[in-house]
């Protein structure tokens, strides 16, 4: 009896210490492969962050071009400074309504004077010693030979945004065209991503200036500063504040904000510690930092010219990346189980059939939560249209799979004046706005093509087999049309669609397609008013 009884403890604590070696064996293999996904997961993101940060870079220099174009035939007609001064402060408020809150004024050296499109007197230019030969925005515009370049951006505390300037030097060596900019689209692309909970994502440029940052205060500060330089940059900040005390109420308040600025960046810097030089180490590597007495990935995307940090917490990656090693591991623990079971067989087999059946179970839901987890993340939330991401998906696979003669086209769409209903009749006007409008684009395309809400009150659509700009014409006035019609049904305000459109075949990209339609497009919303182009 004895004698069975440690038989029985032998082949228990056998089973038990295969069962614990196979755990530890599936834990080292599951894990590797969660390693792979975390750093797969982190490139693609910080990768499609420069992407869309790219196409705004090229959406800036598209502005600058038309102003380019504009200044370069006003002085073909009229060539002298003062018309030409002139002409840059008529076209000020026409500029301000094109491009927006992207706008921030025009200026020029011309025949050995500095122009500018603001009411400044030149007296006080004068008065200060602006030499405009000198300044930044003159001297990168000569190193780029003709070239379109942007100053280094820097963070404007009286207005809550990052200012750059975009110039180029023209064909007479001499003459050179300038446009203030202000990068909130940067923000806004920034602030709108939300891939991981709690994600911190910034974008910063060669010399280390924060121009996008999901934490705003982080703005204008640079990541390449040592912590003594972040320190005393914050004292700075505190003395300005202390100095405009006894000053004009608006410069205490610039003051204050820079100050909390400094002090967050700070904080940030701190608890960040080493982590920084780690990144800088670990090219294109994920890497475990400490923030905040957190666990945390870092991924670094390094390009000439900015750079795209992500910082995710342990804890939501793992969530994100559930299926990596939930599944593996639920699958490891069955056929232990499984294999357990066969060995001690006739003990408790009813037991081991509940939990098999219950596992896989658990594994079923896992698969159908994964499956609505996927669909959901290729919707846009508000319309139920395809998001931004499944449609370039969804075009990419069009692309390849079409024959040579094949052709189709997109067409990307932006709101009329929306910003005018948001101010006017709240946001939430604006979201049932925005639902009607994708009902009628559905409503107007064939099964065949393919519609998607881009971000805010923009859209996109793509027409199958076909080449006809005047089909994608008609399908823009008719949804523009049952637009109005419906919403006056409805008792709600509207709005128009202006179109860009560009030809599709085999071999093209998105990336080169959307660019071209959004050429398109900027002709198309000079009117403001429904308007339809295409290349």
């Amino acid at each position: 009896m004895q004698r069975k009884k440690l038989e029985g403890r032998k082949k228990t604590a056998v089973m038990a210490a295969v069962f614990l070696a196979v755990n530890i064996l599936a834990v080292c293999l599951i894990g590797r492969g969660e390693i792979r996904a975390i750093d797969g997961n982190l490139a693609e993101h910080a990768g499609d962050t420069g992407t869309a940060f790219h196409e705004i870079m090229e959406n800036y220099k598209h502005s600058f071009r038309l102003f380019a174009e504009m200044m370069t035939q006003e002085i073909g007609n009229h060539p002298e400074p003062d018309a030409i001064w002139d002409y840059l402060k008529s076209i000020d408020s026409k500029m301000l309504e094109i491009e927006g809150d992207t706008f921030d004024g025009l200026y020029m050296y011309y025949k050995g004077r500095y122009l500018y499109s603001w009411d400044t007197p030149y007296s006080q230019y004068e008065e200060t010693g602006y030499v405009a030969t000198e300044r930044p925005w003159y001297k990168a515009a000569v190193e780029g030979k003709g070239e379109i370049v942007f100053t280094p951006p820097y963070m404007s505390y009286a207005n809550h945004y990052i200012l750059t300037t975009i110039s180029q030097l023209q064909p007479d060596g001499e003459t050179v065209f300038a446009y203030d900019i202000k990068m909130g689209d940067i923000q806004n692309l920034v602030s709108g991503l939300d891939r991981y909970e709690k994600e911190q994502v910034m974008i910063f440029d060669g010399s280390g200036t924060v121009i996008g940052s999901t934490e705003e205060k982080y703005l204008g500060g640079s990541l390449y500063a040592s912590l003594d330089e972040t320190a005393d940059s914050v004292e700075a900040a505190k003395k300005e504040m202390e100095d405009a005390a006894s000053g004009a109420p608006e410069e205490l308040a610039k003051a204050k904000d820079k100050k909390e600025a400094a002090e967050a960046f700070y904080a940030f810097r701190q608890d960040l510690g080493n982590g920084m030089e780690k990144l800088l180490d670990k090219k294109e590597e994920t890497v475990r930092l400490n923030l905040n007495g957190r666990s945390q990935f870092g991924y670094l995307h390094r390009e000439q010219d900015f750079n795209f940090l992500v910082l995710v917490p342990a804890m939501s990656i793992v969530k994100a990346t559930m299926t990596v090693w939930l599944i593996p591991l639920l699958l490891t623990e069955l056929l232990l189980i499984y294999v357990i079971g066969r060995v001690s067989k006739g003990i408790k087999n009813r037991e081991l059939r509940d939990a098999y059946v219950e596992l896989g179970q658990t594994q079923r839901r896992l698969e159908i939560a994964l499956s609505a987890a996927q669909k959901a993340a290729a919707v846009d939330d508000l319309t139920g249209m395809m998001n931004f991401k499944s449609f370039r998906k969804e075009i990419t696979s069009a692309l390849d799979d079409m024959e040579e003669e094949e052709r189709g086209i997109l067409v990307m769409i932006d709101g009329d004046h929306f910003k005018s209903i948001n101010d006017n009749y709240g946001h939430s006007v604006g979201d049932e706005v925005i639902k009607l409008t994708a009902q009628m684009i559905i409503g107007r395309i064939r099964t065949v093509d393919l519609a998607s809400r881009l971000h805010g009150d923009e859209f996109a659509i793509f027409i199958a087999n076909t080449s006809d700009y005047s089909v994608a014409r008609r399908i823009m006035e008719d949804i523009n049309n049952t637009i109005g019609k419906e919403a006056k049904r409805r008792n709600m305000p509207s709005i128009t669609l202006s179109a860009g459109a560009v030809i599709a075949g085999h071999g093209d990209t998105y990336l080169s397609l959307a660019k071209a339609a959004d050429e398109a497009l900027y002709e198309a919303k000079v009117t403001h008013n429904g308007g339809f182009a295409y290349q």
